[in-house]
C-alpha cells in the first residue's frame, strides 16, 4: 500500500494533467454535435485497429500453434517413410539371402521415434557449435540421440536436462557421421571443415573413386543414432582432404542452421541392447 502511494505521488503531475485532458475533451465535444461524431468516428476507428491488431496476434499464434500440430504430423510421416525405406534396403538382397533372413526380419517393427523440439539458443559461428532445444530426459531424450529437421540430419544429443538438451550439430568440428554416397556402397565420413555453416567434408574417399557434383549423401545407418537414408547433403566438388591417402569432395548441407526452428529427436527403443553388444570386450576369458 505503501508503494502504490509513493508511486501515485511521484506521478502527481502527469495524473493530474491526464485527468484535465479528459474533462476538457469532454467539454469540447458535449457542446456540439459534430465534434461529438467525430470523436465517436475516431475511436471507432482506433478500436477498430486495436482490434485487427489483436486478431492479426491471435492468428499468428494460432498458426504458431497449428505449426507445432503439422510437425507432430510430418513426424509420424517421417518415420514411416524410413521405415519403408528400411523394409526396401532388405528386400534388395538376393533370393538365397532372403531365405535366410526369413520373412520375420522384414516385418520386425521400426525402432526408431520421433521427438519435436524447439530450437531455443544456438551457437553457429565458432569451431564449437551447438543447439539448445527446449525438450530433455522429461520428453523421452537422452545422450546420444540423433537429431534431425525436415530437410535432413542436425546433430547428436550432447548433454540432458529435465527440460533442456543440447546437441552437437554437424557443423561441429568434433561431429562426425557416417555417410554413403548415393549409387554407391561406399561408406565415407562427414567431417565439418569449418569454413562455413551451410557446407562439410565428405572425407575417406579411395583415390579410385571419382564423385560427380550433384550426388546426394546419406546416413550409412552403421550408427545407433540414425538410421540409414537421411538426407545429409549433396556433393559439390572436390575439398581439402585431411589424410593425402585419400580424396575428400565438398558437400552442401541439407540442413539449414541459420533458420533452423524446430527438430526431431530419434528416439531409438533398441539402444541398450545394441550397445551392450557393441561395447568393446574388456575379458575375452567370458567370451
Amino acid at each position: 500500500m505503501d508503494r502504490l502511494i509513493e508511486f501515485l505521488r511521484s506521478k502527481r503531475h502527469l495524473l493530474i494533467f491526464l485527468l484535465l485532458e479528459v474533462v476538457a475533451l469532454a467539454l469540447l465535444f458535449s457542446g456540439s454535435r459534430y465534434r461529438s461524431s467525430v470523436m465517436l468516428s475516431s475511436a471507432n476507428d482506433l478500436t477498430g485497429r486495436v482490434m485487427e491488431t489483436a486478431q492479426t496476434v491471435r492468428a499468428y499464434t494460432g498458426l504458431e500453434e497449428a505449426n507445432v500440430e503439422l510437425l507432430h504430423r510430418n513426424a509420424m510421416l517421417e518415420r514411416e517413410v524410413l521405415r519403408l525405406h528400411n523394409q526396401l534396403e532388405r528386400l534388395s538382397v538376393d533370393s538365397l539371402s532372403w531365405q535366410r533372413l526369413g520373412r520375420d526380419t522384414l516385418e520386425r517393427p521400426f525402432p526408431y521415434h520421433y521427438i519435436v523440439g524447439r530450437v531455443v539458443g544456438m551457437v553457429l559461428f565458432d569451431k564449437s557449435n551447438y543447439l539448445t532445444l527446449d525438450i530433455g530426459k522429461q520428453d523421452g531424450v537422452a545422450v546420444d540421440m540423433g537429431v534431425v529437421s525436415t530437410d535432413g540430419v542436425v546433430g547428436i544429443v550432447q548433454a540432458v536436462s529435465d527440460h533442456y538438451s543440447r546437441v552437437v550439430p554437424v557443423i561441429n568440428s568434433t561431429f562426425g557421421i557416417s555417410c554413403k554416397v548415393e549409387g554407391s556402397d561406399l561408406v565415407s565420413i562427414l567431417k565439418w571443415d569449418g569454413q562455413d555453416i551451410n557446407h562439410s567434408l565428405l572425407t575417406n574417399i579411395p583415390k579410385h573413386q571419382s564423385l560427380e557434383p550433384g550426388r546426394s549423401v546419406f546416413t550409412s545407418g552403421y550408427s545407433a543414432s540414425f538410421p540409414s537414408g537421411l538426407s545429409v547433403g549433396t556433393v559439390v566438388g572436390p575439398g581439402k582432404s585431411p589424410d593425402d591417402s585419400f580424396f575428400a569432395y565438398r558437400v552442401e548441407l541439407s540442413t539449414h542452421f541459420a533458420s533452423l526452428k524446430y527438430v526431431y529427436v530419434l528416439q531409438y527403443e533398441s539402444r541398450q541392447e545394441r550397445n551392450v553388444i557393441e561395447e568393446p570386450v574388456t575379458d575375452r576369458r567370458s567370451l
